[in-house]
Formats: structure tokens, sequence, C-alpha cells
């Protein structure tokens, strides 16, 4: 159970990914999703090993009660709820017949009817990319930054609908007989903020697609440099970090440039605060399309991820896959066990530590380390978010769920 996967991007590739990797460990996989099969990738379809029982949602873009971002949202999760409701009863019919081995929840955390059905079911794994109570902790903190683009009213309505869900979360999170987590940081987390004990928490990072995201073959352009901001414009992102540090680095224009592309959040929008860039070495390209990011990447020469809260962060994998080293807080999951050569961690919200780190990598590329730290780079992603690996992983953290154990 999880979200509909596809073939553009985001977290339902990544379910995309490791669906696909699953069935090549030998996994036997009924996917159940809220989605119309046609709707399905169609190279999904035709996998061995993958069978797909579906729930078209009761809902539509554009109707009257999803002509708002936060309307759309949450409306979007009420189609979706009761999608799934009928879903889990199909699943708890299904495992009655022939027997299950492990429930697994990609990407949510709240089990909805999963959790009124769960003593005819078979162990639950849980998989979150992101937990409510994160969300809402830099929700509550960065209110200041809210008011420079929503209204009081939207503020609080936003505030009540997280309040709820981390609620929900940190009770239904207590039935897993096993959390996957993409990160020890994110770990840590669910620890604090759920009670989830370390013996229960599996870390398998995130699948990266390492075609799609490949380093353009040939020499590596001259300056300026381009640093790279792909995110959400959004709470806990760290906007106003990338703001301040466009301030900061004036002195390099004509030598640096930063590119911040991204749409605005689900129910927080801070695009407001991008009219502080310093244009003379950043702008605001606005959204990317799953098709053209990988271009945007190729065409850059370094990213950065100031996240003051990131479970994992795709695009800091996708950067590196695609040759480019980073600068990224220590709350950035992806970083975790990579290079320190091309993985520039420094403390999430020092803005002081951020610029240092920003100008040191500056300097290397000035003196030409562009392609050794591209190479190194691209070998890190292949080495810990090559989807095969990621789903080896994964399949043996289903095994252990299920009292299971592969052969070596």
């Amino acid at each position: 159970m999880g979200p509909s996967p596809n073939d553009e991007g985001g977290v339902p590739y990544a379910a995309t990914l490791l669906l696909e990797g699953l069935a090549g460990a030998g996994v036997e996989v009924d996917c159940f999703v809220g989605t119309d099969e046609a709707d399905l990738p169609q190279r999904l379809l035709r996998t061995e090993g993958l069978r797909f029982f579906c729930e078209p949602p009761r809902w539509r873009q554009g109707a009257w009660y999803s002509r708002t971002a936060l309307g759309t949202f949450l409306t979007g999760q009420g189609a979706r709820a009761w999608a799934q409701s009928r879903l889990a009863r199909l699943i708890a019919h299904r495992h009655g017949e022939r027997p299950y081995s492990a429930y697994y929840q990609f990407s949510q955390i709240e089990l909805g009817r999963i959790r009124r059905l769960r003593r005819s079911l078979p162990p639950i794994v849980i998989h979150p990319e992101v937990h409510i109570a994160g969300e809402l902790r830099w929700h509550r903190a960065e209110v200041a930054l809210a008011r420079r683009s929503e209204t009081r009213a939207r503020n609080l309505t936003v505030r009540a609908m997280l309040t709820a869900r981390a609620a929900a979360q940190r009770r239904d999170i207590r039935l897993a007989r096993l959390v996957v987590s993409p990160s020890r940081r994110f770990a840590a987390h669910l620890e604090a903020d759920y009670g989830v004990s370390a013996e229960r928490i599996a870390v398998v990072p995130n699948p990266i697609d390492l075609e799609r995201f490949a380093p353009e073959p040939g020499e590596v352009p001259g300056p300026p440099y381009k640093l790279l901001f792909v995110s959400r414009m959004a709470v806990r992102k760290g906007v106003e970090m990338v703001v301040g540090l466009s301030t900061r680095l004036a002195d390099l224009a004509g030598r640096v440039q930063i590119q911040v592309a991204g749409a605005r959040g689900l129910w927080t929008d801070y695009r407001a605060l991008l009219a502080d860039l310093d244009g003379r070495v950043a702008e605001y390209v606005g959204p990317v399309s799953p098709h053209d990011l990988p271009r945007l990447y190729r065409s850059a020469h370094a990213l950065i991820q100031p996240s003051l809260y990131e479970p994992f962060a795709l695009t800091v994998g996708e950067g590196f896959a695609s040759g480019l080293p980073a600068v990224v807080s220590d709350e950035v999951g992806a970083a975790e066990g990579i290079d320190p050569a091309v993985a520039r961690l420094f403390p999430a919200g020092d803005l002081d530590r951020f610029e240092a780190a920003v100008r040191d990598l500056v300097g290397e590329l000035e003196r030409g380390a562009s392609a050794d730290l591209g190479r190194r780079a691209r070998a890190e992603a292949e080495r810990a978010f090559a989807p095969g690996t990621v789903a080896t992983q994964l399949a043996l953290a289903l095994e252990r769920a299920a009292g299971q154990r592969r052969a070596a």
C-alpha cells in the first residue's frame, strides 16, 4: 500500500524503483493503490512478480473542493483515505485466502482502516518518507516567515491539521513490527518524537535512477559556477538560508550564480521570501518539470540544500548521481555515509558555516576540481543508491519483519 507509482519523479517514482527492485530480488508483491490501472507505468504492469489491485479515488482536479492548494491537499488526502479503506478490506480478504508474509506500507504512517483490521493481517511494516511531528515542529518555529505569504487563519488551519495527523501517526506507528527509515537521522527523530525503539527500525536509503540522472559527458564548463537549490519553497526547507547566502556572496558576482528551482509547498508557500534574493548572484527560475530536471542538474556545478529537517532529500541523491558535489545541512539524510569531499556538511541553521562551506567549495571549483569531484559524487551514488542494492536491503528488512531469513 502506498502512493500511486509513476514514471515522473519524487516519492511516487521511488515507489516504482522499489517495486521493480523487490520483484527483481524475488519478492512477490501484491500492490494496492488508489488509482486507475491505466495511470500506472506500463513497465510495472509488465513486471513478473507484481500484481496490481486498483481503487480509483472519487476526486478530480479543478472541482470546487480542489481550487486552492490547501483544498487540493486536504480533499486529496480524504479521497485517498477513502480508496485505501476499500483496499484494506480487500487485503484482509486476500490474506485470509492466501496468507501474506507482511503488510508493507510505503510513504505514509497513518494506517486508516488497516488499524481496525490488523488482527486479521500479517506483520505490519511502515516505511515513511517524512513524519508530521517534524513538519509541525518547524511550522510552529517559522511563524514569522509564514506571515510573509499567508494569513493567520490559513496558518492556524494548517497547524490544526498537522497536530491531528501527528497524534494519529504517533498512535499508529506503534502497531508496526518494523519501521523502515531512509536515514539514521530520521530514525533518531522517529525514536524521539514517536517512541519507536531503535530495535524496531531498519535504515534503508531511497533508490535513485542512475540512468535518468547522470553526468553530462565532456568537459565541465567554467565560470560562473552554478550552485543549484532544488526544493519546494516551503517550511523547513531553508529557503531563508538561501536568500541570506545570496546576500553574503554578492562579492562573487560574475563568478558564482545561485539558481533556485521549485514550486510552492503542499501547505505552505515561501515564494514571497525569494523577493529578497540578491539578483547579482541569484535567480528564481520557478517550477521545473520532471522531464527537464536531469538537464538542470547537468547544467550545474554543485548543489546546495540547507534544510532544517530533511529525512532524505531525493534531490541531493539525484545531484550526486548527476556528478554534483553538495553543500548540505547535517539534517539531510541523503548525505549520510557519503564521501565528505562531495557531501560538505554544516550545522543546520548556521548561516556562517553554510557560507564558509560554499566558499570553500567554490574555491576548489575555481582551482579545477570539478571533474574529480563529479566522478567521486557519481561513484558514491552508484555505491549507495543503486535501485538493485536498495531493493535487496529492503527485501531483507521485510523478511526480518516476517520472521524469515534469506540465505546469504
